[in-house]
């Protein structure tokens, strides 16, 4: 629901935004701040580095600014966060589960071509990426770093495994991507880009009451990235 609310405010703010100017075919130029939102048909978070039950038409990317120094070197940054408090699906009232993500994407994109409202590109990114979990309980232990599947209680097995899903990490890494835009007017453009990343991290500590239960593992992992395959934006500054 809460991403169909946002296809919806998409929609809603790039018709305004190509109302306010029509005059078509417009290539940005220095000194223009642009602000988009990225998104992808394919089914898949992108953000987390794992595979998504999402099905719905569009998942959300990412925020992202781009300012153009000149028409050919534009700096970007993008953002992605997420908060979620007692998971769908919990049987234990008295537990309160808390994941919290997050994604940085500072880059800078080259353009190739940038004339009659038409540009391509190719961009780097750097990628900074984390996850926080946790689990309080008035009943049972607190526990930090990882979910379990049941009751903190039948964790007995130091070996315990836990899904990545569950589990906190930071990462660090890079995309190479390459994208192209259409500026309908100076005010609005559509888009889309395609990428190929590589990260590499390490888990969080799982603690139990404080204490600690199991130590974080390395992790690496790369492959395309799709979550920003189509973007909508509209010039915020000029």
């Amino acid at each position: 629901m809460k991403k169909l609310l946002l296809v919806s405010l998409m929609i809603f703010l790039t018709s305004i935004v190509y109302a306010q100017d029509d005059s078509g075919g417009t290539s940005p130029t220095s000194g223009e701040l642009l602000i988009e939102i990225t998104s992808s048909p394919f089914g898949r978070d992108g953000n987390t580095y794992s595979s998504s039950s999402n099905n719905t038409l569009l998942n959300f990317g990412q925020f992202r600014a781009r300012y153009f120094l000149d028409e050919t070197l534009v700096p970007r940054l993008g953002i992605w966060f997420s908060i979620d408090d007692n998971r769908d699906g919990m049987t234990t009232p008295d537990a309160t589960e808390t994941i919290s993500q997050f994604m940085f994407t500072p880059g800078i994109e080259y353009h190739f071509t940038n004339e009659g409202g038409f540009t391509s590109y190719a961009a780097l990114d750097v990628i900074l990426s984390g996850r926080s979990v946790k689990r309080i309980s008035e009943t049972d232990s607190d526990i930090s770093g990882a979910l379990p599947s049941g009751d903190v209680s039948s964790i007995t097995d130091p070996n315990q495994s836990f899904s990545f899903q569950n589990r906190g990490y930071f990462g660090i890494g890079a995309m190479g991507a390459v994208g192209a835009d259409y500026h309908f007017s100076s005010r609005f453009y559509m888009g889309a880009e395609i990428g190929f990343y590589f990260i590499t991290g390490k888990s969080s500590d799982v603690e139990i009451d404080g204490a600690l239960y199991q130590e974080g593992i390395k992790f690496f992992e790369s492959g395309v990235k799709t979550s920003n395959s189509f973007r909508i934006g509209f010039k915020l500054l000029n």
